[in-house]
């Protein structure tokens, strides 16, 4: 469900549609004990990316470079994913840099999905492909983060006149009129104005669409006619029309959705380059995809969400995890991360049976220092939470467990078991 209506996602499972200016003020939320390594953390809104191995294995999707495409790495080193040597945050021992497992959020609520049964939340992450005794999974370093300051990719007006006008093209539409959004910031003393975003009103042969486009660098299309999406048919003759602004050759579509306090179910789509794979085609579903969401009425696909190119991420290196088993056993001793308050649980708190879906997910956000793998753990609360909610629905809250091995992590974050 939407907490109060509004879910605010964090691994790439909420609407878009109903995420908060990035410039608002954000809330930081306490995050459950871990064996203590120190540290506390900052919460901040997440929205997916698409990325890029640089000197690696892998390059998703959106890109003139073939998705299964393995560059030859018989000549690369560790030492390749470090731009000037070591820094005093490597482990020479290990030759990779220690990072930080974080959890950022937004201030409207905590990560909580409501259903009549679990199985409704079944979304297509392709994980399950990946084998079991899997060592090591790539990891990013986000180049759009920023510890103080939004993020920006689109920097200038033309920057973001550019984008929309290419956005419009790929679409096969005409750009009938363009605005360019600015907003007021302080530095020091003085008072200025910088790019905020732009909007472009476009016409084609399927009828109009607005086109927005961030300065963090996401895209939004609305479709002044709903394309339909219901049966495959439609959704092939949809896909025909997104292929190349999505920039996907073989695209895959995964639905995934929960219901509201009334028992009211939504439905929104991930779409993805497919890949034989197995963690290319979790990279690409985690990180290189965009999302689809029908009208609120039904009548069929009103808006698409696209995220920024393969630009925005530095590959650093294949990182030790731990396995699925490990994981559960971190998270029933009370070692993870998450926005969900502790009275929402049972007085036993989380138990096994209480554990009613696993899965891997790569948490990507422009606030996330680093884009890494974690298990992502719904569990049931406790019953009749909330009391609002229809007759049978019930309540579950997403519980990470980083799948780095903890003696790669520089930072852990500790709970004083408080919320907000």
């Amino acid at each position: 469900m939407k907490t109060n209506e509004m879910l605010l996602y964090a691994i790439g499972e909420a609407d878009p549609r109903y995420i908060p200016d990035l410039t608002q003020k954000k809330a930081a939320f306490p995050l459950k004990r871990w064996a203590a390594v120190g540290g506390g953390i900052a919460a901040a809104l997440l929205i997916g990316f698409v990325a890029l191995r640089i000197g690696g294995l892998r390059v998703p999707v959106g890109t003139e470079t073939p998705a299964d495409h393995t560059p030859d790495m018989s000549d690369w080193s560790p030492e390749d994913s470090w731009e000037n040597g070591p820094s005093e945050e490597q482990d020479p021992a290990v030759g990779l840099p220690k990072i930080t497992a974080e959890l950022t959020t937004g201030d409207m609520g905590f990560e909580g999905y409501m259903a009549y049964s679990v199985d409704e939340l079944e979304n297509g992450n392709p994980w399950r492909g990946i084998p079991a005794d899997t060592e090591a999974l790539p990891v990013y370093e986000n180049l759009l983060y920023s510890e103080h300051a939004d993020p920006v990719l689109y920097e200038t007006e033309e920057e973001l006149r550019g984008a929309a006008e290419t956005a419009a093209e790929r679409l096969g539409m005409t750009v009938l009129s363009l605005e360019v959004r600015t907003m007021g910031e302080i530095r020091g003393t003085e008072y200025t104005e910088r790019p905020a975003g732009a909007s472009a009103e476009c016409e084609g042969d399927f009828g109009a669409a607005t086109v927005y486009v961030s300065n963090a660098g996401m895209i939004r299309t609305q479709f002044s006619d709903p394309l339909p999406f219901g049966s495959e048919e439609e959704k092939s003759a949809a896909m025909d029309i997104l292929s190349a602004y999505l920039g996907y050759r073989d695209a895959v579509i995964a639905e995934s959705g929960d219901r509201n306090i009334y028992g009211v179910r939504s439905r929104q789509y991930r779409v993805y380059e497919d890949s034989s794979d197995p963690v290319q085609k979790l990279l690409n579903y985690s990180i290189a995809v965009s999302r689809l969401y029908e009208t609120d009425d039904g009548a069929g696909l009103g808006t698409v969400w696209k995220y920024p190119g393969i630009d925005v991420l530095k590959f650093l290196g294949d990182y030790p995890v731990i396995g699925e088993d490990e994981a559960r056993a971190m998270l029933i001793r009370g070692e993870y991360l998450t926005t969900v308050p502790a009275d929402t649980l049972p007085e036993s708190g989380i138990t096994e049976d209480r554990i009613d879906r696993v899965e891997l997910v790569y948490r990507t956000g422009p606030r996330d220092k680093y884009i890494e793998p974690y298990f992502r753990f719904l569990v049931r609360l406790r019953e009749g939470f909330p009391a609002s909610a229809a007759e049978g629905l019930s309540h579950w809250g997403a519980y990470y467990v980083p799948a780095v091995r903890t003696e790669y992590l520089a930072e852990i974050p500790v709970w004083d078991g408080s919320f907000n």
